[in-house]
């Protein structure tokens, strides 16, 4: 598989070819059809974010392949995967949480602390392949155009949680979203 690993700070990703993984138990392995560039994308990449006042938060590591917003067709799947099937083409879920922790168990897999974050913790989408723990983290993208999908898994998100927390709405109401990133 073809993947492209963050190299120093700032740096130009480094292309690196190595074998395809092959999923076991309820792993599902996808292949990348897009994947969207986000701006924590960009601040792993650069090494941190800036803070302000000459502050900076150090992120990001070397051999990293970045790459949270992910739509792609699924290509193998381990023997105990259930509810996908090869050929289908899914939204990846990439806040996949440690899966044991208190946080996980009470359905807050996105504010796991040890986490799984594909592109943040575990190999993400500027890959050819990537390896997706459970079904249940790949999502139908509806009538979604397939160009939009992959920035959905981020942006769309973010713009989601934001009009839930307005409490009920009503037909009618206007919302107004500025900014799509978290």
């Amino acid at each position: 598989m073809l993947s492209y690993q963050t190299g120093a700070p700032g740096a130009p990703l480094v292309e690196v070819e190595s074998d395809t993984p092959v999923p076991s138990g309820t792993e599902v392995l996808v292949k990348t059809l897009a994947c969207g560039v986000c701006h924590s994308d960009i601040h792993l990449h650069d090494g941190g974010f800036e803070l302000g006042g000459g502050k900076r938060l150090e992120v990001g590591r070397e051999g990293q392949v970045l790459g949270h917003e992910i739509y792609g067709e699924v290509v193998a799947v381990g023997p105990d995967a259930e509810g996908v099937q090869v050929g289908d083409r899914r939204v990846v879920y990439p806040w996949i949480g440690c899966g044991q922790c208190a946080v996980c168990q009470r359905g807050d897999e996105h504010l796991c602390t040890p986490g799984r974050a594909l592109g943040i913790i575990v190999n993400g989408g500027f890959a050819s392949h990537v390896m997706i723990p459970h079904a249940k983290y790949l999502f139908d993208k509806g009538d979604v155009a397939d160009s939009l999908a992959a920035t959905y898994a981020c942006s769309g998100l973010t713009a989601y949680g934001a009009i839930k927390k307005l409490g009920e709405l009503a037909a009618g109401d206007e919302v107004v979203i500025i900014g799509a990133g978290g």
